[in-house]
């Protein structure tokens, strides 16, 4: 099945009643306009995107009347980490400086009310040995990451700079 633009989102009721094909894109390839994937129940999809898409969670991308293709981000490997318990003028310090170290690797990160979450760039047991050495109550875990993309950061444009 060919995929060539967004048709909507799963829960709009157009799409009520169709068979579902899933296929999972990682947060890594939710921008990428060309790929062939293989849906869950093993249908071959040729994504062909035009430029600046960004593949959210509950995408439709294909639709024949009866089924439809649906992006589903799978769970991946993320330092997470809620904000409740990190608070307090402390918490704001330790925070700051978890981003600072993520911002020089160029992650992108997930925020919301509650929580941050970024992609794991190193071992799950560096990550956790870094938020215990900043003092933050967090994570490693496998989750799902930019469901609906990612926070403004410099992981989520692209421009050149110099780290002189």
């Amino acid at each position: 099945m060919k995929a060539d633009s967004i048709l909507g989102d799963i829960a709009d009721p157009t799409f009520a009643g169709r068979r579902r094909h899933h296929v999972s894109i990682g947060w890594g390839d939710a921008a990428k306009q060309r790929q062939l994937v293989v849906a869950d129940t093993g249908l071959t999809v040729r994504i062909m995107l035009p430029r600046s898409i960004f593949l959210a969670d509950g995408t439709v991308i294909a639709d024949d009347g009866e089924q439809v293709v649906v992006v589903r981000r799978p769970p991946e490997p993320a330092i997470t980490v809620r904000f409740d318990e990190n608070s307090g003028a402390e918490g704001a310090r330790r925070l700051l400086l978890l981003g600072y170290l993520l911002g020089n690797q160029h992650a992108p990160i997930d925020v919301d009310h509650e929580t941050l979450a970024a992609p794991l760039f190193t071992s799950a047991t560096a990550a956790e040995q870094l938020l215990a050495e900043l003092g933050i109550e967090g994570a490693v875990a496998d989750i799902p990451l930019a469901a609906n993309g990612w926070a403004r950061t410099s992981g989520a444009h692209h421009h050149a700079h110099g780290h002189g």
